[in-house]
């Protein structure tokens, strides 16, 4: 049967019907018990939050909420939204709903959650309005399992001495409502298997009985302390879907802390009908002190509280629980509802309104001292509030250490923060405590992107010291307080750099030694050190460099980049091909060097002054620079089929022409990306661009497909061209009969190194032959021998590199001829993968697409 304080619950209800409040005798009296009894009955309703009380005498009594049941429990919609939204579909699960079990330590709220799981189900109508709610605790039997089994299932006159007549249990007793279980892992091995049976079929025997089962529809709510694993039969936890978790009052937000504070001191103040006024330092006890009752363990201790303040206060109308504190003591009030304690608390809307503030003042350009100013002042305002009581001394003084070391790692290498106070540690420290309390911490996205905007160096120092710390808060809210805190001094030196600086050593950590000299003498962050292998490819030191360069978020007028050893020529492509402005590279790296450059960077020399002095260092210092792609006149050289190719007629050009001119190779993907992102002056000193892909029309340079030179009008353009650079018509027709000869079949079986072109070419020519018949084309000479020449080619290039990594098509960014062409290759190709061990992946496919989507 239900309790009788719910009973009580009942009858106020049904009361309140008709009017909008009763005294005590008048629910006496409906309930049918003494005054005493439901005066009883009635204040525990109220500590619970399921009644209001007014008056004095008499004194009356209202329902606490409106809204469903779950309203009147604190965390409703906080830290238990997803408890209660899981409650909801057990209760609203067609036909009947399904059994849930809430787990937790003891005190949380268990036995008040089912409650409020059966009353809201009387409100939504799955259960009758005179549906009973029938509560066992399983431990009151377990030490009498056969007694536990006849109070839970009944039993049959004569099932044992004593047993006089018929009985029901309270399975009986709860058909057609809820039957609450708590302790349930205190329910025997056999009570467990009888009542799994019950939740699959809604049958069960009475205690002497085996051959009459009885159908009943229940729904169950279980509890538990206990690790249900270790506690209950798999069979029974099978039939249980859901299990709700209610955690430790510690672990849950602040605010919901000082909420429940708040309201069991509400209730002492209506019981005292005196107002209640607490200190700060009470209130600090309260939420620090480990509450191993948890909930109800809080309540009798501030019950306590207010008695030993109400025996002191004699006829005073203010109750002082602690010693009375001018500006940060908390007066609650007998009457009324309004929350006070709490409504300071309120962390997120604080948040919130200085998230408001900082991103304004970005939008707007404030100075970076009045965003600083900002933080202060908020962290100042708040130490008048509540929130000021979770900033643990320890904890912050733990803080400030972790920090102070990171920040001298930083200091050594950068050149900068050397002197930050014990005030920014201290509201770096008390900002990073607020974050880890604060359950919904407003996101800082916009504010990030906005201050990484201004400060874009400051920001990369910032994430670097991210790194040297585990803070364990949003890395974005950090990222603006360091930068709002211990950076916003030296922010504007650091900003003032218009060149990019880096050093790359092999082996150890030299670069990072010289960066740290530099940089220190220099007093300012003006090179980036990498440390790399000895082994170390050019490849390799780019992908490093261009990452650095994708965080620095904003443009350079020019980037030097100082090195120990190495090819200077292909470091300076691999480097080129990243940045969009002028590049110098300078080998050889010594720490004079790196000072000399770096006090020229100091002292703002533009990039072409730095390059002017760089031409004076000692011929060991070996240098190379290029405003735009080349100062001397060029031709680029791409072949899709890879940079080996590129190569080989690049040999052939060199060998022929008699002109002054460079020979560029390029990546094909790195030509596309290097058209297509600059300007004709990048390309002013750029003859043309000989490649063996159709490129998109491009107004920086002119492209000639090699295969189109077999055709008459490329022959004309080529030749054309070449005149124009002063080669002769004997050059000219050398270098034509010698790209001819060399893009033939026959050039292709002298490409190939390891397969036999005997197998091979025929191999590719059936390929070619079946894509021809798949899309009904005709092929002319010229595209079937570039297929042949890169089908070939990338046979041999995937089985010599058999470490490649493979690539993959980013989902949504292909068309859907596209995607037919990749599923119909897949399937040409799969013989030849198949004998030759290799897979062709989504990047080689992209470049048959090339290939073949003009013509399909």
């Amino acid at each position: 049967m239900p309790k009788a304080k719910y009973r009580v619950l009942e009858q106020v209800k049904g009361l309140l019907q008709a009017t909008t409040k009763v005294t005590t005798q008048e629910v006496a009296q409906a309930v049918g018990l003494s005054r005493g009894v439901t005066s009883s009955y009635l204040s525990q309703l109220f500590h619970e939050g399921l009644l209001l009380k007014g008056g004095t005498k008499p004194v009356y009594w209202q329902l606490a909420v409106a809204g469903d049941a779950f309203s009147a429990m604190i965390g409703a919609d906080g830290s238990l939204k997803k408890a209660v939204a899981e409650c909801k579909s057990a209760v609203n699960y067609p036909p009947d709903g399904f059994p849930l079990i809430i787990t937790g330590p003891s005190g949380v709220g268990k036995s008040y959650l089912a409650s409020l799981i059966f009353k809201y189900a009387q409100e939504t109508g799955v259960v009758a309005q005179n549906a009973k709610f029938v509560v066992l605790n399983c431990a009151d039997y377990a030490n009498n399992p056969e007694l536990l089994s006849s109070v839970l299932f009944g039993y049959k006159k004569g099932a044992f001495t004593g047993a006089n007549t018929d009985m029901p249990g309270l399975v009986d007793q709860a058909d057609g409502g809820y039957l609450f279980l708590d302790e349930v892992h205190r329910l025997p091995r056999e009570s467990q298997e009888k009542l799994f049976v019950l939740l699959d079929s809604g049958d069960f025997y009475p205690l002497g009985e085996n051959q009459q089962a009885k159908h009943v529809n229940v729904r169950f709510i279980f509890a538990t302390t206990e690790n249900i694993a270790n506690h209950l039969l798999e069979t029974f936890r099978r039939r249980v879907p859901l299990q709700v978790e209610l955690t430790a009052i510690s672990q849950r937000p602040l605010l919901e802390q000082c909420e429940l504070i708040e309201h069991f001191f509400k209730l002492e103040a209506a019981e005292m009908q005196r107002d209640v006024r607490i200190s700060r330092a009470v209130i600090k006890q309260l939420l620090t002190t480990n509450q191993l009752g948890n909930v109800g363990s809080l309540a009798n201790q501030i019950k306590l509280l207010c008695a030993e303040a109400f025996s002191q206060a004699g006829q005073a109308p203010v109750v002082e629980v602690g010693t009375p504190e001018k500006e940060t003591s908390w007066l609650i009030k007998a009457s009324g509802q309004q929350l006070v304690l709490s409504q300071k608390m309120d962390l997120e809307n604080h948040l919130s309104t200085l998230l408001s503030t900082l991103i304004t003042g970005e939008q707007q350009s404030f100075q970076i001292n009045e965003q600083a100013l900002a933080v202060t002042q908020f962290l100042r305002d708040l130490q008048k509030t509540s929130a000021s009581l979770i900033l643990d001394p320890y904890f912050t003084s733990y803080l400030e250490a972790e920090l102070r070391q990171a920040l001298q790692q930083i200091s050594r290498r950068y050149g900068v923060v050397k002197t930050v106070s014990d005030g920014q540690l201290q509201r770096v420290a008390k900002m990073v405590s607020l974050l880890q309390k604060t359950s919904q911490v407003p996101a800082a996205t916009q504010l990030a992107t906005l201050s990484a905007s201004h400060y874009p160096r400051t920001t990369y120092l910032c994430r670097q010291l991210l790194k040297l710390v585990d803070l364990a808060v949003d890395p974005e809210w950090l990222q603006v307080i360091l930068l709002y805190t211990v950076f916003a001094h030296e922010a504007e030196k650091i900003e003032d750099q218009d060149l990019l600086a880096m050093m790359v050593c092999h082996g150890g950590g030299m670069a990072s030694s010289i960066c740290s000299v530099v940089n220190e003498l220099c007093g300012n962050y003006i090179f980036e050190a990498f440390d790399m292998p000895i082994d170390v490819s050019n490849q390799e030191i780019s992908q490093q460099i261009n990452k650095y360069i994708q965080q620095q978020g904003r443009d350079y007028a020019g980037t030097v980049l100082l090195f120990d050893m190495g090819s200077l020529s292909n470091l300076y492509q691999e480097i080129k091909a990243l940045l969009d402005t002028d590049l110098l590279v300078i080998n050889n790296l010594t720490t004079a060097i790196a000072l000399d450059i770096g006090l020229q960077l100091q002292q703002k020399l533009t990039f072409k002054e730095i390059t002017a002095r760089a031409e004076k260092y000692p011929e060991s210092m070996n240098i190379q620079y290029y405003e735009g792609l080349s100062q001397q006149p060029n031709i680029i050289v791409s072949c899709m089929s890879g940079v080996g190719l590129s190569r080989e007629v690049k040999q052939i050009l060199a060998a022929t022409l008699q002109s002054e001119v460079e020979i560029i190779t390029m990546d094909y993907r790195d030509l596309k990306a290097t058209l297509q992102g600059h300007d004709h002056s990048y390309f002013k000193n750029t003859r043309f661009v000989l490649t063996t892909a159709d490129v998109p029309a491009q107004n920086v340079a002119e492209v000639i497909n090699i295969y189109d030179i077999m055709d008459e009008n490329g022959d004309m353009k080529l030749r054309s061209l070449l005149e124009q650079m002063g080669e002769n018509k004997r050059t000219v027709n050398d270098l034509m009969d010698e790209l001819l000869r060399f893009f033939t079949i026959g050039g292709i079986k002298g490409r190939l190194r390891f397969m036999n072109p005997e197998v091979v070419i025929p191999e590719v020519q059936e390929i070619v032959a079946k894509f021809e018949e798949y899309y009904h084309l005709e092929l002319n000479g010229k595209i079937k021998l570039n297929l042949y020449m890169h089908i070939a080619l990338m046979f041999e290039r995937m089985m010599l590199s058999s470490e490649r990594s493979v690539q993959q098509a980013k989902p949504g960014e292909m068309t859907a001829t596209e995607e037919e062409f990749y599923s119909v290759a897949r399937n040409i190709f799969h013989t030849a993968e198949t004998k030759y061990n290799i897979k062709i992946d989504d990047y080689e496919l992209s470049l048959m697409y090339e290939l073949f989507k003009t013509l399909i």
